[in-house]
């Protein structure tokens, strides 16, 4: 079992929910106080579930079709060799029986297959090649729906797709009204060129591939279960005095009962296990390892060859520096502002509002309608 397999999942799950990022916050600060929660909370994951499948399922469907369109490719043009070389008769050499040929004309002229120019057509490779950082989107999807029929009507959603981040963004109206927009948006896009110089450069690769593996991994998961630990710990501590926490009052203030075992065992043992699991055997299995990345290999290019090759490359002893402040400055914030109202708290003896209350949704309303 690869732990990182099951982390990139868990990201793609805090992605795809908005989880850790407030997301789902900002948009339930548009409901009303009775808002069926639970209900949006079961449609969303259905929703985004089945959405998951269909996205797995049409592009694993484009990764397939451009393996086999590949790995057809070059059985016709080892057949092409074979029949050159050997001066068989057209269309004597078949898909069928291409197998059975080449070994037999490797048993008894082995010298002469030596010298040919073939490649190894093997599915299993096939599949694999580029679909890791951007070959994925710019390299398997564009030679996929190339060789698809009305390949122009299929390249439309595309080339929209990959337009839409840029032109979804807005004005948060954050900056104070002084600022002239025009200054802001120049200096915007100045400061994002030049951080984005670092992708365009020969060692793009290299910095793709280390901020996809732990700027967009580490940080969501190991944020929301920092946050649940840390929160947990506190509401335990301060618990003195508190009969019981307000959160299950809320729901039922909300929604009109309170939430089943189901959703208690899951927010309380189910997920923060899961993701200790997880999080803690990926970095069992990082720690024990030798960090390398991938890259197009020129030494080993062939004019022949279907597709570049790639391979692995070590990350230097430096790149540990980049690492921290990636994933590890992002996901020490937490504990650290814990630690430091832990100190606050206790060393200063300054008294901590929330040890006398609670505030609650029910309460706010409720003393707002007296």
């Amino acid at each position: 079992m690869n732990p990182t397999t099951w982390l990139d999942a868990g990201a793609q799950v805090f992605y795809s929910f908005s989880l850790a990022f407030g997301g789902l916050i900002s948009f339930s600060s548009y409901n009303s106080v009775h808002n069926n929660c639970e209900q949006d909370a079961i449609i969303i994951s259905i929703i985004n579930g089945c959405t998951s499948v269909y996205s797995a399922t049409v592009i694993y469907s484009i990764i397939g079709f451009r393996a086999m369109e590949n790995y057809d490719d070059c059985v016709d043009r080892n057949i092409m060799e074979l029949t050159n070389a050997f001066h068989y008769p057209e269309n004597s050499i078949t898909d069928a029986n291409y197998d059975d040929v080449l070994k037999f004309l490797n048993s008894t002229n082995p010298t002469i297959i030596e010298g040919l120019p073939l490649q190894s057509c093997d599915l299993h490779t096939l599949l694999s090649q580029g679909v890791e950082g951007t070959g994925l989107a710019f390299i398997v999807f564009t030679e996929a729906i190339i060789k698809m029929p009305f390949s122009p009507l299929w390249s439309r959603p595309l080339l929209h797709h990959a337009l839409l981040p840029g032109t979804l963004h807005h004005d948060l109206n954050i900056l104070p009204k002084k600022c002239p927009k025009e200054v802001f948006t120049a200096i915007t896009c100045v400061v994002s060129g030049g951080l984005g110089l670092i992708f365009a450069m020969r060692s793009g690769n290299h910095w793709l591939a280390l901020f996809d593996t732990f700027a967009g991994s580490i940080p969501p998961p190991g944020h929301c279960l920092r946050r649940d630990v840390f929160r947990g710990v506190h509401l335990w501590h301060r618990q003195v005095g508190i009969k019981q926490l307000k959160f299950n009052e809320d729901i039922e203030f909300m929604i009109g009962h309170r939430p089943n075992i189901f959703w208690q065992v899951t927010w309380r043992v189910v997920s923060p296990l899961i993701m200790a699991f997880i999080f803690v055997f990926y970095m069992v299995n990082q720690v024990s390892k030798n960090l390398t990345y991938l890259v197009w290999d020129q030494d080993a290019l062939n004019p022949q060859a279907v597709f570049p090759t790639l391979a692995e490359r070590q990350f230097p002893g430096w790149i540990y520096v980049i690492i921290f402040i990636l994933a590890g400055v992002p996901s020490l914030s937490i504990p650290v502002y814990a630690f430091y109202k832990l100190i606050r708290n206790n060393l200063c003896k300054q008294k901590d509002n929330f040890a006398d209350t609670v505030e609650t949704v029910s309460s706010k309303i409720q003393m707002s309608e007296k």
